[in-house]
This record gives structure tokens, C-alpha cells and sequence, in this order.
């Protein structure tokens, strides 16, 4: 929930709007750089729309708000010029559309309320004015909750510059650390060639430097990435080399380990190696927590402009009560796991211009969604 919004009090307004409106889903939006959804109150046989959902403005229909004197009536999308060429109509089900702007006391648009269903349908007279009385509820409701948190704001992000200041000393005293370990190496690799008989202790103290150099470099990924060095390539062929990467190890366990390209993708514009850490640290997630007997069904297509690739797993799925966790540096649910892996995938994500989200599938298993532009890597190819 977004901050300075109460999510009781909207969640009663959806509530009311469901019993005044014949829509089967009604959800409010927040238009910002994008548009997103804040929250959704979907009865059975609504629309397919999730809270969280993002799209790119030029993608959304909710944007057409702002463009119109008043609210945004759609009876048929899909016969609708305005609406009928954008993809997310379809693939969210949205038959029939109506949009009420959300204006704040300061002449702030924060969003739209919108009532959607997925049959096309005309709306009442009295629909139309209920869900304009409904969205100046909701703005005095945002505006009032906006005003009150603005200290809590204030001192959160004084915290954040602290946190920040901690980080940025935590990555130099790395670097610091980093340069001696590497002449340590060398003396005791050069002291136990001087000494054959301690030779069985030479590899654990030699594996032992590795990782925490490893670790070292981990943390440094996180704290000051590096820029990825993109070149238009095959990201379907970077994912089957990881998946025979790792196909014998997963034989090992009983896993096996499918990949559906549902459609012919483009080269995306990405550094190869940096992909490549990716999928192999999701992959062997995935198996890890299926540890024996199970599957990892991982399909790719494209999407309103981006390549989105789907990694499913038939492990035990992720507890709720740490769900909120996954992905923070230093958590880790493994007894021999730093919590570095998904931090790292996180940031090399970003750095594409991408993002990545981790949830409990529907029915079993973890389901982890990467999203990377297509169109950056278009228009870098073009410079």
C-alpha cells in the first residue's frame, strides 16, 4: 500500500462502489511515471487484475483519463478505437471500462478509480455518479491520510541517509579488506609448496580464502554494480547453455528441468555474462528447494514491449511469514547460504532496466518473473 493511503478505508470504499456498480471488479490506480494498481476488489468471474500490476503509461488505459473532460466511459473495449490495440485489454480480460480521475485537494491527480468487467456492458446514469461521488471520497481520504504522514516521511528517509552513509563506508572497508586477502593467498599457497606434509590442509585453507573473497565480491556487486557491457545477443540461448550447465547436477536430484520458448524472440540488447548469473542462481534456487524429485518448467515470450521469462518450481513455495524478506541482503533460508544470490539477481536486473519479482504459485512452488525491455534494446542497437 502506497504510503500516506488507508487501506481500511479504501478497501470500504471498493466495498460500497461493488454494491452500486454492476462491474465485477473494481480497482484504484496510481498514475505516476507508470500506472499501477494499488488495490483491486475483484468478485467471482471479474477481470484478471492483481495489485502490484505495473504497466508503462502508453500501454495503459487508465492514462486515457487524462486526457478526457471528465471520467472515461467504455462500454465494448474491444470494438473501442481508443482501446482495441492495446494488449492488456485482452490479457486482463477487460470487456467493458469505466475511469474516474482521482483529483486531490491541491489539484493533484493521484489516479483513477475504475470499474471493470469482462463482458462489455453500457453504464447507468446513476453508475456514472456513484463512481464520481466515490472517487472525491477516496481524494479527501488520500489527501488527509497524505498530510498526516509527511514527519513519519521525513524521518524515514533521514534514516535512509544513514543507512545509505553505512553502505557506502561498509563497500570502501570491502575494498580494503579485498587487496591483502590476495597477497595472503599467495604467501600460504608459496608456505605449503615449502611444506609437503601439511598438503591435505592446503586445500581447506585455500577454499575457505576463496569464498570469503567470493563473498567479498558479492557485497561489492550489491553496493557499487557494475555497468553491465550490453551486446545485442540471444537470451534464449544464454538460458539453454545455463540449463545444460546445470542438467547434470539436476539429473542427480530427480529434477528435471524444461524451457518453452512460446514465441521466436528477438536479440536483446544485455551483457551475456551478467544473464548468465542470473539464470544460474534462480535455476539452482529452484533446485535447492526442491532438494529431490521435482520439476522447473521455465517459459519465455514477449509482452508490451518487454521479454518476460516465467521460472516455476515444485518445491514447498516460500513461508508467508518471510515472504517480505526474500531478495534482502544477508537473509537466507539455507543453512550454508550467505542471502547474496537474489540481492545480486536484483541489481542486475535493475541495471537492465528490468524487474524481477519473487511469489508463491497458485498451486504449488515458487514462481519467480524476470521483465526485461525490449525496446533499450532496439534503440541501443541503433546508435
Amino acid at each position: 500500500m502506497a504510503s500516506g493511503v488507508n487501506e481500511t478505508a479504501i478497501t470500504d470504499v471498493l466495498e460500497i462502489g461493488s454494491r452500486l456498480i454492476k462491474s465485477r471488479t473494481l480497482f484504484i490506480g496510481v498514475i505516476d511515471e507508470t500506472f499501477s494498481i494499488l488495490k483491486v476488489l475483484n468478485q467471482k468471474g471479474g477481470s484478471k487484475l492483481e495489485e502490484g500490476l505495473t504497466l508503462p503509461l502508453d500501454l495503459s488505459v487508465c492514462n486515457l483519463v487524462t486526457t478526457c473532460d471528465g471520467q472515461l466511459i467504455i462500454p465494448n473495449t474491444k470494438e473501442d478505437g481508443r482501446t482495441k490495440h492495446l494488449d492488456a485489454i485482452y490479457e486482463t480480460h477487460i470487456g467493458s471500462y469505466l475511469g474516474t480521475p482521482i483529483v486531490l485537494e491541491n489539484g493533484e491527480l493521484f489516479g483513477t478509480l475504475c470499474a471493470v468487467d469482462p463482458s462489455p456492458m453500457d453504464f447507468s446514469e446513476n453508475e456514472i455518479a456513484s463512481m464520481m461521488q466515490l472517487a472525491n471520497v477516496l481524494a479527501n481520504i488520500i489527501y488527509k491520510n497524505q498530510q498526516l504522514i509527511v514527519p513519519e516521511w521525513e524521518e524515514k528517509m533521514r534514516h535512509l541517509d544513514k543507512l545509505a552513509l553505512v553502505g557506502q563506508l561498509a563497500a570502501g572497508l570491502a575494498h580494503e579488506i579485498r587487496n591483502p586477502m590476495q597477497s595472503v593467498k599467495g604467501f600460504i599457497q608459496f608456505l605449503f609448496e615449502e611444506n609437503e606434509k601439511e598438503e591435505q590442509f592446503k586445500h581447506i585453507v585455500l577454499e575457505e580464502l576463496n569464498r570469503m573473497n567470493q563473498l567479498i565480491n558479492d557485497f561489492l556487486l550489491i553496493t557499487q554494480p557494475s555497468a553491465p557491457k550490453k551486446e545485442a545477443c540471444s537470451i534464449v540461448n544464454i538460458m539453454n547453455s545455463t540449463i545444460e550447465f546445470l542438467r547434470s547436477e539436476a539429473n542427480l536430484y530427480n529434477i528435471s528441468i524444461n524451457f518453452n520458448e512460446e514465441e521466436t524472440l528477438p536479440p536483446v540488447f544485455i551483457d551475456p555474462s551478467q544473464m548468465r548469473q542470473v539464470f544460474l542462481n534462480l535455476i539452482k534456487n529452484a533446485m535447492e528447494a526442491i532438494k529431490f524429485n521435482g520439476y522447473i518448467h521455465i517459459s519465455a515470450k514477449k509482452q508490451n514491449g518487454f521479454v518476460l521469462f516465467y521460472i516455476k518450481d515444485s518445491g514447498p513455495g516460500i513461508p508467508v511469514s518471510i515472504i517480505n524478506k526474500i531478495g534482502d541482503p544477508f537473509f537466507s533460508t539455507k543453512e550454508q547460504g550467505v542471502g547474496l544470490g537474489l540481492s545480486i539477481c536484483q541489481t542486475i536486473i535493475k541495471e537492465h532496466q528490468g524487474m524481477l519479482s519473487i511469489e508463491n504459485d497458485d498451486q504449488e512452488g515458487t514462481l519467480v518473473v524476470i521483465q526485461l525491455p525490449l525496446d533499450n534494446s532496439l534503440n541501443e542497437q541503433r546508435r
